[in-house]
C-alpha cells in the first residue's frame, strides 16, 4: 500500500487530503507542520509520497523538501507541493529543492489523484 505524508498547517486541508486519498485506498499520515513531519518520517517512515504546503510556520514546504530528501528515511520520497503560491520563481525553487510536482490550491480531487498516480509510476 502506498504511504503518503500530508503536511499542512490548515486542519481543513489535511482533512480533505485524508478523505480523498483514503477513499482511493492510500495509507495517509498527517502532520500539522514541518517539525511534526520530520518526527513522523523518523517514527513511521519511510513514506512513498509527501504532499507539502509551502507557507507554514517555522519553515516553508520548500525548505522541508530539502531537509526530508537529505534524511535516510526520506531520501526516496516523491514530493508534491500543494500551495496557493503560483509564481514561476516559487515553482522553480520547489523543483530545485527536489519536488516532483506542483499543484495550486484549491485542488480538485481528480487532479490530486492523477498527480499522485503519476508520482507512483507504473
Amino acid at each position: 500500500m502506498t504511504k503518503i505524508l500530508c503536511v499542512d498547517d490548515a486542519p481543513t486541508v489535511l482533512k480533505l487530503l485524508d478523505f480523498t486519498l483514503t477513499e482511493e485506498g492510500y495509507s495517509v499520515c498527517k502532520a500539522a507542520g514541518p517539525d511534526e513531519a520530520l518526527t513522523k518520517i523518523e517514527s513511521e517512515g519511510p513514506f512513498d509520497i509527501g504532499i507539502f504546503d509551502v507557507n507554514m510556520p517555522g519553515r516553508t514546504g520548500i525548505e522541508l523538501t530539502k531537509e526530508v530528501l537529505r534524511t535516510e528515511k526520506g531520501k526516496s520520497m516523491k514530493i508534491l507541493i500543494l500551495t496557493t503560491e503560483s509564481s514561476d520563481a516559487m515553482k522553480s525553487q520547489g523543483k530545485d529543492a527536489g519536488a516532483k510536482g506542483w499543484m495550486i490550491k484549491p485542488f480538485n480531487d481528480e487532479d490530486l489523484l492523477a498527480a499522485v498516480k503519476h508520482l507512483i509510476g507504473p
